[in-house]
């Protein structure tokens, strides 16, 4: 399972296709992509495929709360097909590499970033040259029972100079979708890193930023709407609006490039203005997603969010006068949490007319600090996979918050009016989520392309894992 499942969205697995560009263009090699999940192939039909395809090589991402998941369907794999060597990587494989290798079967990890370290492992396996393979750096496998780490993960400086990826690899069709927005559809990142300090968040790319140039953003998006005739677009960076001349020329380029998509991007209540909001109207961005987690703003400083609760005020109220909604996550479930803290998240929720919220309770992840500072009261274990509170009554708490959470904000007259406006203004959207749904309640068939994996409604892709 290689990207976050929930009931609205499925996102292509973009790590993967860039790996496979790699392969195919800098090694030379054939390559064919399984995405499980928009197919709906269960483990069987998976393994059906690798035996006939019989793969030298099998490469695959690990996620978070799938951890476990995707380890056992690996360790299934890796006892039937016994002539490939294989290869993962993921933020859990990065920090626990032997025992990701001892319980899946595979030979070897990617410690972080994946593509360079990719080519040369895949470069020196392809060739079977062992004294090649010893210069490799970057990677972690056993050897006679004992973890061998060969160097640390490392940053790729400059994006630009990997392959773009190989987006023909992906199915063709409705396979990839988000909440309202017109399908095909598809995703880019632009930017890796992010050198905020939120202290609960796994970076994706660490802190320092890398990025496309314009240009090469424009290509990537040509090529999207040439294969698979894309109507929507998701710009997956961290916080996509973070250089804000950057973001007006792109919107610019895609003006004149007359590309005529819907987009959506992730970004942060402290760098928007009216004039880089109306340059993102313009070139067709529709919703702006915000982890903006509390509305209290003595929970964002507990957070290290550095983010001030009234000029996120300001934020939100700028994006509904450019008539661009605004999807806000929120988590609640910290210790020091109070019950006031709560009330001004939902009191700021509804003063900030978002568009749609989502709650969720906090999980620190091994690899932040917020999980260093807390770790005495979570019961981890990377295998059987377990992340939770040890104070049990946390559960019961999160759920009855999230209830009055969600009655509070969705339940109130003002906001059942605007919804029906939504509605009228993407009523095919909303047409096809409505089948989808219909169809899984019926006939117990995947929503839509994807199998429905997890109730809890969440709009993210699984974060790629933490580097230096």
């Amino acid at each position: 399972m290689c990207s976050y499942v929930s009931p609205e969205s499925l996102m292509p697995p973009l790590e993967l296709i860039s790996c496979a560009a790699i392969a195919r263009e800098r090694c030379g090699t054939e390559v064919q992509l399984i995405d499980a999940i928009a197919e709906g192939l269960n483990e069987d039909e998976v393994i059906t495929r690798i035996e006939a395809y019989k793969p030298d090589i099998i490469t695959s991402l690990t996620g978070f709360e799938c951890y476990e998941e995707d380890i056992l369907a690996l360790k299934k794999i890796t006892s039937r097909i016994t002539q490939t060597d294989f290869i993962l990587f993921g933020h859990y494989a990065t920090h626990f590499p032997a025992e990701t290798l001892i319980h899946s079967g595979a030979d070897y990890i990617i410690l972080g970033e994946p593509e360079l370290v990719f080519e040369s492992l895949l470069s020196a396996l392809i060739a079977k040259n062992e004294k090649a393979l010893e210069t490799v750096e970057g990677i972690a496998y056993l050897q006679g029972g004992e973890l061998i780490k060969r160097g640390k993960p490392t940053r790729i400086n400059d994006p630009n100079d990997l392959p773009i990826p190989a987006y023909d690899l992906l199915p063709k069709g409705d396979k990839y979708y988000e909440p309202l927005l017109p399908v095909p559809y598809g995703m880019i990142q632009t930017v890796r890193g992010c050198p905020y300090a939120c202290n609960y968040c796994v970076k994706s790319y660490g802190t320092k930023l890398s990025q496309l140039t314009t240009e090469r953003v424009i290509a990537e998006i040509k090529i999207m709407k040439e294969l698979h005739g894309i109507k929507s677009l998701r710009f997956i960076d961290d916080t996509f609006t973070i250089n804000k001349r950057r973001v007006i020329e792109l919107c610019k380029a895609i003006i004149e490039e007359k590309l005529d998509i819907k987009w959506v991007c992730l970004s942060r209540a402290d760098n928007l203005d009216d004039e880089l909001l109306t340059w993102m109207k313009k070139a067709g961005c529709h919703r702006i997603y915000f982890g903006m987690e509390s509305g209290s703003q003595r929970m964002l400083d507990i957070y290290k969010k550095n983010v001030k609760v009234t000029e996120a005020l300001t934020v939100f109220h700028l994006c509904k006068k450019h008539n661009i909604e605004t999807a806000v996550f929120f988590m609640i479930g910290h210790p020091d949490e109070t019950e006031k803290d709560f009330e001004d998240t939902l009191k700021f929720a509804r003063e900030a007319k978002l568009s749609y919220v989502s709650i969720a309770p906090l999980t620190p992840y091994p690899g932040t600090p917020l999980f260093d500072e807390l770790s005495a009261t979570i019961n981890f274990n990377i295998f059987p996979y377990k992340n939770e509170w040890k104070n049990t009554t946390m559960v019961t708490a999160f759920k009855e918050r999230k209830q009055r959470f969600y009655k509070g904000f969705y339940l109130r007259p003002g906001y059942l009016l605007s919804s029906s406006r939504i509605i009228a203004n993407n009523f095919w959207e909303v047409a096809y989520m409505g089948f989808g749904l219909l169809r899984y309640i019926i006939l117990k068939k995947p929503f839509l392309s994807a199998e429905l994996k997890d109730p809890e409604p969440q709009l993210k892709r699984t974060p790629m894992p933490e580097t230096v």
